[in-house]
């Protein structure tokens, strides 16, 4: 298939939703098998799994760091799991964080409470410390602490743009750990995430159950808090770059119309990328993830660049 794009909204068969831009579109072969992801650990990457990297709640909460080969220092990404904030685990997101390493980043996929256990913004608390624990142990693991990235599917993608939204002026930080550190992110990457949760709960029929859970009500019960709880509410020019990344039948792109408008009038770099034949949580599946994988990697190398000296 010859990618054409005309007005960045057609590529070959693919055709946008009116008022999504799009400035690739990743084709999958059609005969690439379907098959789960490889959580070998890739030669030169050096796993150091279950740290524990704060509390939450008064209990311990946990990440996995894959540590790549070289001195360093290293840019580093948080992976954020998904599960619609009441499911889920870190260990999902374990073939991605690997792969991350073998590009030569400090790859952590982390914990958090789940919506069951701690009602928003417990979960974003959690991801902020896992994010200042890094900046606190950066020589322990060869990481720069100033470029430190993320990358979040679903729920996990919500949570990584609140953290990339909010950190400054500082937000929903939690009493996790490492209070003197900054949970501000350099980047940021979001796949299949609900930037406005308002919105997504104005245009549903009837409560979207996940969000009763984690919000502690409706809509019409908690409009302030669903509102605090949306990263397009909280774009501003302390932003950092964003890479929307999502499957071509996850209506691609149309969640984040709004918010992009918000990046491109305060100049904050941002990309939508499609990925073909791909569905919601097509990232954790072959053939799916390592083209993914490459299109995250080349993002946050850009973004996430060592300054020349």
């Amino acid at each position: 298939m010859t990618l054409i794009p005309v007005c960045g909204t057609l590529f070959g068969e693919f055709q946008a939703a009116p008022g999504v831009s799009v400035q690739r579109f990743i084709e999958i072969p059609k005969d690439a098998p379907r098959a789960k992801v490889d959580a070998k650990v890739p030669e030169g990457v050096t796993p150091h799994e279950n740290i524990v990297f704060g509390t939450g709640g008064g209990r311990e909460l946990k990440l996995d760091l894959y540590e790549p080969s070289g001195e360093g220092p290293h840019a580093a990404v948080m992976l954020v799991h998904g599960g619609g904030w009441t499911g889920g685990n870190k260990e999902a997101f374990r073939p991605m964080a690997m792969q991350m390493a073998a590009r030569g980043f400090v790859a952590v996929t982390v914990e958090y409470r789940l919506a069951t256990e701690a009602r928003f913004p417990g979960a974003v608390e959690d991801c902020k410390a896992a994010v200042r624990w890094l900046r606190a142990n950066a020589a322990a693991y060869k990481i720069d602490p100033a470029r430190i990235g993320a990358v979040g599917g679903s729920a996990g993608g919500h949570l990584a743009g609140m953290v990339a939204t909010t950190a400054e002026p500082a937000q929903f930080e939690g009493t996790g750990g490492n209070a003197e550190q900054s949970s501000a992110l350099q980047a940021a990457v979001l796949m299949g995430a609900g930037v406005d949760q308002a919105t997504r709960a104005q245009e549903t029929p009837k409560p979207i159950q996940n969000q009763v859970v984690f919000f502690g009500g409706t809509y019409a019960e908690k409009k302030d808090v669903y509102v605090a709880a949306s990263p397009i509410t909280h774009v501003s020019a302390k932003t950092p770059p964003m890479l929307f990344i999502e499957g071509e039948f996850d209506t691609p792109g149309e969640r984040y119309v709004e918010m992009r408008k918000k990046l491109d009038a305060l100049h904050i770099p941002n990309r939508l990328v499609i990925v073909q034949d791909g569905k919601h949580g097509c990232w954790g599946q072959n053939p799916w993830m390592m083209p993914m994988v490459e299109e995250i990697a080349a993002f946050l190398k850009t973004h996430l660049a060592a300054p020349v000296k």
